[in-house]
């Protein structure tokens, strides 16, 4: 029942990131070339004749395949399965699989198979108790524990976490670099400070119709580097309270590098402690997720955003930039984490504070840090380890196995000033 319209409406038809910028004749065009049967009826399919089945016959065409897609109408019955509905399936299933049943194929009535038949449980292998808690515990065990046995091990090589953990990360993120976007920097505003230039306003990303506020502190001999500096604070993060610069980020500025900092999506909300979620009596992750990014993932977007603005050359009016550097602390220490695993070796340099948060340890889905599969790729270590491809330095976190070569902090001193330390090295 592919559509246009509704996508899915029960939670047993939906699950997180499943049709996030996408929807299901996308879903279905991913099964081309191979044989496909639709069908429509008095419902949320009724429009799939013109719209939708069309594009998808143009798809299957491509492959020379057109009439591999078929689409059976019933808009003037209700929604159901009925008999002319059946003899669709039926007729697709003669061709392909070449059954050599006579077309139009009738139905005939059938003798059920007996319960014996029907089962893969006997006396050797007898059905697990109805309800069993124990049992599933240990089944859901065993199936974490295996796919981590497999993580794991691709950690382990670089060709593991270039082909296994990336890409399951760029998935869970949503957005690969390449795909950042248009990003322009329309209401600029630049004004002197005692020792640098302060330019502030919002970038602009065409592409997705976003934006992010940012504070930018340019040098007055820039080197061409620039540090992205994230905490909990947003673009007030360069500042002390009495609203002078942090003595580490002016040492950084003195000699030569920029300091840019934003207030990434919500983080200008002080008041947010929940994610908004789809309302009804059903609520799960999967109606909220399914189709949204989580918080944590536009986040990251956000970073992206900043990363490809600054790298992108453009003319006179702002410095030309050469590489740009992360730094994240508090909840911005997993997003730059996040952000430096999911682009690739753009960000030169990465600092992260972890403050040893785990996704896995989230105990409502509303939480503003939750992120659909955040835990499945090994956590936020898994996140540390593809970013430790390039330099990256890492605070909040006891056991490094899994990105040896990063540079741990030593808490003798204070983990801002120890990574604006690291990042001028």
């Amino acid at each position: 029942m592919v559509s246009t319209a509704m996508q899915g409406g029960c939670s047993c038809e939906n699950a997180t990131l499943l049709r996030v910028n996408s929807g299901n004749v996308e879903i279905a065009a991913l099964f081309a070339p191979k044989p496909q049967g639709m069908n429509t009826a008095n419902d949320w399919t009724k429009e799939m004749a013109t719209k939708g089945f069309p594009d998808l016959q143009k798809l299957y065409g491509l492959y020379g395949k057109k009439d591999f897609v078929t689409l059976q109408r019933g808009e003037h019955f209700p929604h159901n399965y009925n008999a002319v509905t059946r003899m669709g399936f039926y007729e697709v299933l003669n061709r392909h699989f070449k059954l050599g049943q006579q077309s139009p194929i009738v139905e005939k009535d059938y003798a059920p198979l007996p319960k014996e038949k029907l089962t893969v449980w006997d006396d050797a292998h007898p059905a697990p108790k109805s309800g069993d808690p124990e049992f599933e515990r240990g089944l859901l065990k065993w199936l974490k524990a295996d796919a981590e046995q497999q993580l794991l091990a691709a950690a382990k090589t670089p060709e593991g976490r270039e082909t296994v953990l990336r890409p399951a990360i760029e998935a869970i993120i949503g957005r690969p670099y390449a795909q950042a976007g248009k990003i322009t920097f329309p209401d600029a505003s630049t004004q002197w400070r005692d020792s640098h230039f302060r330019t502030q306003g919002k970038l602009l990303n065409a592409t997705y119709g976003e934006e992010v506020a940012i504070d930018w502190l340019q040098p007055i001999n820039p080197t061409g580097e620039v540090v992205v500096w994230l905490d909990d604070t947003g673009k007030g993060a360069a500042r002390l309270a009495d609203g002078s610069i942090r003595p580490e980020l002016q040492e950084l500025i003195d000699r030569g590098v920029g300091v840019l900092t934003a207030d990434l999506f919500l983080q200008d909300d002080k008041k947010l402690t929940r994610t908004r979620v789809v309302a009804g009596p059903r609520e799960v992750p999967a109606y909220t997720f399914g189709y949204n990014h989580a918080l944590f993932a536009q986040r990251v977007h956000d970073v992206m955003t900043i990363t490809n603005y600054l790298l992108t050359p453009r003319d006179s009016s702002q410095p030309a930039v050469k590489k740009v550097s992360l730094a994240g602390f508090s909840k911005m220490g997993p997003v730059a984490a996040a952000a430096r695993a999911a682009t690739g070796g753009v960000i030169t340099k990465a600092a992260v504070d972890t403050g040893a948060f785990r996704f896995g340890q989230l105990l409502d889905y509303r939480d503003p840090m939750f992120l659909p599969g955040g835990s499945k790729y090994l956590d936020v270590p898994g996140l540390l380890c593809v970013a430790s491809a390039q330099p990256l330095w890492v605070a909040g976190e006891k056991d490094s196995t899994l990105f040896p070569a990063a540079t741990l902090h030593a808490y003798g001193t204070d983990a801002k000033t120890a990574a604006a330390t690291w990042l001028l090295k």
